[in-house]
């Protein structure tokens, strides 16, 4: 027979872990990268060129709304997903994703980054992908940009010469 502070310490157990559960899925995720030496309008463009023209491979872009905040060096980025896919051996099926992020400039110390946060009620297990995926793209055209364009040193060692006759 189960007395009345037996049931009492029950019912606090399963309601703690209840909560403890509960706060290890709901929150915002987030992922943080380092830009060291790419000056702040070089990570501005890339990061919103990122935002308006993603490249996916396995994915096409279905819907991408983008909200772009020069003034707070802040992105809001709404994107839908879509692929065909078929595991071996399983019948072909109609995936989507649906991710809302936040992507934001930190310019406060000597080393730029760039902050996405996942604006999700719920932590998303794909959202490391993503945000991966969103540093690659900045990354992407980071390089298609002059280093003197994003703000890197050329060292002297290294620095073109004219060109001269051989």
């Amino acid at each position: 027979m189960q007395t009345f502070w037996s049931r009492r310490v029950g019912r606090s157990f399963v309601a703690l872990a209840v909560s403890c559960a509960s706060f290890a899925v709901v929150g915002c995720a987030s992922a943080t990268r380092d830009y060291p030496g790419v000056t702040r309008d070089a990570l501005w463009a890339a990061a919103v060129g990122a935002a308006n023209h993603p490249q996916y491979t396995d994915w096409f872009v279905a819907e991408n709304g983008v909200f772009v905040d020069e003034a707070e060096l802040r992105i809001e980025i709404h994107r839908e997903l879509k692929r065909d896919h078929a595991p071996p051996g399983a019948a072909l099926r109609r995936e989507s994703e649906t991710w809302s992020l936040s992507v934001r400039l930190d310019m406060d110390d000597r080393i730029p980054k760039v902050c996405v946060d996942s604006r999700a009620g719920i932590k998303s297990r794909g959202f490391k992908r993503q945000a991966d995926h969103f540093f690659s793209e900045i990354d992407s055209r980071l390089a298609q940009v002059s280093p003197k364009d994003a703000g890197a040193t050329v060292p002297a060692a290294e620095a073109p010469g004219p060109l001269q006759a051989p």
